[in-house]
């Protein structure tokens, strides 16, 4: 009697028979994160995001919630929150029915964070420019900061350059050149950067490519400058072809 294998092995064989017999459709088997805004505290003080979805490879499902100081432009205590549940797939699944459960658990274990900061779901999103779009530049984005007619106030530009940096040490080759990125905001005359990569931080995964993703604002009743997070799509290596996961960048116009 042969040996059994591993239903885990069984899984990433396929995987791989898979990816060599349809090698021109690989990039079309990514596992591209969706996303929840949950906004701005009251204040402006702090901004969070979770972005979700079904791993590629393995079938589990994840989610990473972050909460962000938006002065500092970086993560408070604790976060961000990060969740994968393993799933047993050997019966007939509903797969957006474990994911919500692994999302409800994640928004459980990240709930004193959120709760702390008061974020309340403030802000509005004035640009959005998904993976899917196909029409539009992915590495400029032009917005007005209120929704109104007429249009009223400045606009906000955002311009992103790829930059090839030096390859991780554990970014595997035959990908093309690792990728950081600079952004600048442009707003009532005045340009700044708003990141700009020497290196590929390492909870950035091995990047290929970015893509400014959308621009929201909130206007603190107490304060005067409005604050404001950009999402950045960010493709990077995975198992079965490019993945997209978010990074947020925050600040004060």
């Amino acid at each position: 009697m042969a040996p059994s294998i591993p239903r885990a092995a069984k899984r990433m064989l396929a995987a791989c028979m898979l990816a060599t017999l349809l090698a021109p459709q690989a990039a079309l088997a990514g596992d591209y994160a969706r996303t929840e805004i949950l906004g701005f505290s009251g204040d402006g003080a702090h901004f969070a995001f979770e972005e979700y979805g079904i791993q590629d490879g393995s079938g589990f499902p994840w989610s990473n919630l972050y909460v962000i100081d938006v002065a500092r432009d970086n993560w408070v205590a604790g976060s961000p929150f990060r969740r994968l549940d393993e799933v047993d797939d050997s019966q007939p699944l509903d797969f957006e029915a474990e994911l919500a459960r692994t999302r409800a658990a994640n928004h459980e274990a990240a709930r004193a964070a959120i709760e702390t900061v008061a974020i309340s779901g403030a802000g509005t999103t004035v640009a959005h420019n998904p993976p899917t779009e196909r029409g539009a530049d992915p590495h400029l984005m032009i917005a007005g900061t209120r929704a109104a007619a007429p249009a009223i106030g400045p606009t906000v530009e955002l311009r992103l350059t790829e930059t090839p940096v030096q390859r991780p040490a554990n970014c595997p080759e035959g990908f093309g050149t690792m990728q950081g990125f600079r952004l600048t905001l442009t707003h009532d005359g005045e340009t700044r950067v708003l990141n700009d990569d020497t290196r590929l931080p390492d909870s950035r995964g091995c990047a290929l490519r970015y893509r400014i993703d959308r621009l929201v604002m909130h206007y603190p009743q107490e304060m005067g400058r409005p604050v404001f997070a950009v999402l950045v799509l960010v493709e990077r290596v995975g198992f079965e072809g490019p993945d997209g996961r978010y990074i947020a960048i925050t600040g004060r116009l």
